[in-house]
């Protein structure tokens, strides 16, 4: 059983916990810090299961507060517990945990039904080392989370377009010049979705061509003038057309997903930009050097 050393910030809580969060189960070893006694439990990860359990806790400890050692400070689980009032977060980096462990067991080994008693032990004896999660407002972690899930949309932009490179390739490499620098632009997606074969761009005219291109305000005409004369002169890299057929489907296929990209980074984009406007330290960080609209929030 955890030998209590009481300080006057242990009297503050009613109850200390370590959880030891996974995906489908969390588990939970709670200490009374009145009675002095331990009790291990298996939440389940069900929003109906956590707020039982939390409601339960704020009834039995009649709403004193009670600390939680974790190792996270964002995710599902914090996100669901940050709204009661009566639990202290106290998020544990898991290098440090790892550490703990290796110095109180001989193996260090990992198992998960003991990390809550770790996370609970260095609550218990080790508090002072630990901060209260307090969550940024609800405006700056909304310009967060965009920030982050915009990340996210441009990484994998970035790995349509070079799997649409590698397909090109190996059929039609001559699109990577007729198509400009940025295979996910505007004009490369369209231009794939109309045109996805050598066979298939040949066959229009050049009035079809050149109205395309200026519809994409690409108005170059030395530069139009090469690209149709090469469109014209061009031959086919293979006359596999199984290998034809099939890159084709996965070139028109990746061109609408990342037109569709496109326009969903726009909407993060001008949503970025509404609430940096509302955002009382916005200034700030628009006044740095190289900061866009990207960049600042």
């Amino acid at each position: 059983m955890t030998q209590i050393h009481r300080t006057p910030n242990d009297l503050e809580f009613a109850a200390l916990i370590g959880l030891d969060w996974a995906d489908q189960k969390h588990d939970v070893c709670l200490l009374n810090l009145t009675t002095g006694q331990q009790e291990q439990v298996v939440l389940k990860h069900t929003p109906e299961a956590i707020d039982d359990w939390a409601v339960e806790l704020r009834r039995r400890f009649d709403g004193r507060p009670i600390g939680i050692c974790l190792e996270q400070s964002r995710g599902a689980l914090v996100h669901a517990l940050m709204k009661y009032e009566h639990l202290v977060l106290f998020p544990l980096n898991p290098s440090r945990l790892k550490s703990f462990r290796s110095a109180v067991t001989n193996s260090g080994a990992k198992d998960d039904p003991t990390d809550a008693q770790f996370l609970l032990e260095y609550l218990v004896h080790h508090r002072q080392h630990l901060t209260p999660w307090k969550p940024d407002d609800a405006l700056t972690r909304h310009i967060g989370l965009l920030v982050e899930q915009r990340r996210q949309a441009v990484e994998l932009r970035k790995r349509l377009a070079n799997r649409m490179r590698s397909s090109l390739k190996q059929y039609f490499p001559q699109a990577l010049q007729w198509t400009g620098d940025e295979l996910h632009s505007r004009l490369s997606c369209d231009f794939l979705i109309k045109w996805p074969t050598l066979a298939a761009v040949q066959k229009a005219s050049s009035q079809t061509l050149r109205k395309f291109y200026y519809g994409h305000h690409y108005r170059n005409e030395a530069g139009l003038k090469e690209r149709l004369e090469q469109i014209r002169a061009a031959c086919p890299l293979t006359t596999d057309t199984a290998l034809e057929a099939g890159h084709a489907l996965t070139v028109t296929l990746l061109a609408k997903q990342l037109r569709e990209l496109n326009q969903s980074l726009r909407e993060f984009d001008r949503e970025l930009a509404r609430l940096m406007t509302q955002h009382p330290d916005a200034a700030i960080f628009t006044s740095f050097p190289g900061a866009g609209e990207a960049m600042a929030p």
